[in-house]
């Protein structure tokens, strides 16, 4: 005996053709909105986010270092210069001339070199009135070349003498270390004699 169902087969349950379109509508759904969800996660993204903050700080303190400090104007005229001026003092030493003796202690003799008579007595009485002790005049070998010879401790004495005489310094030499050549008659007054007036035929002394 067989039993059958008044439905006429279909049972109650939903058949699979009708089931598949609405689970896979279900599944594009759910995709659809995470796809969404996702999206507007990235668009808030906290790294971006940061970046901007981090940009804007960074503007502010361009801004703020490009402010000029809060310092009073410099004032030129309030500035003071000080120069110090260094002299230089150049102190220069000199030794003091050497004194000169009285005339009178000073033993003067002239010697006619030049082949002219009288020269040497003429010169002789230039001398005499300034105080000098002056030898009697005696004759010199003949030369050319007028000299004023002098021992070495007489010689700011004998730049007396040439100026008395008027002739020029660059005729005053000290004695020769070999002595005088004279003649013979001569050699006594030459050794005695601290100052030497030699008259040469050039005429310098003699002749000024």
């Amino acid at each position: 005996m067989s039993f059958q169902s008044p439905l006429g087969g279909k049972g109650i349950a939903p058949s699979n053709t009708s089931a598949a379109p609405r689970a896979f509508l279900l599944i594009f759904v759910a995709v659809v909105l995470g796809v969404v969800i996702l999206w507007k996660g990235l668009d808030d993204d906290p790294q971006k986010v940061n970046s901007t903050t981090s940009s804007s700080s960074d503007q502010m303190t361009q801004m703020v270092e490009e402010q000029p400090a809060d310092l009073p104007p410099l004032n030129v005229s309030e500035i003071s210069t000080t120069t110090v001026a260094v002299v230089e003092t150049t102190t220069t030493t000199s030794s003091p001339p050497l004194p000169t003796r009285p005339p009178n202690t000073v033993k003067v003799l002239v010697l006619n070199g030049s082949g002219v008579g009288g020269a040497a007595g003429a010169v002789t009485n230039l001398l005499k009135p300034h105080g000098y002790t002056t030898l009697s005049p005696a004759n010199g070998n003949k030369d050319e070349k007028s000299w004023v010879y002098y021992k070495p401790e007489f010689s700011p004495d004998a730049k007396g003498v040439i100026e008395v005489l008027e002739i020029m310094p660059d005729l005053i030499t000290s004695f020769p270390n070999n002595g005088l050549s004279v003649p013979e008659g001569s050699i006594e007054r030459v050794s005695t004699a601290d100052i030497i007036v030699f008259l040469g035929s050039d005429k310098e002394i003699y002749g000024s």
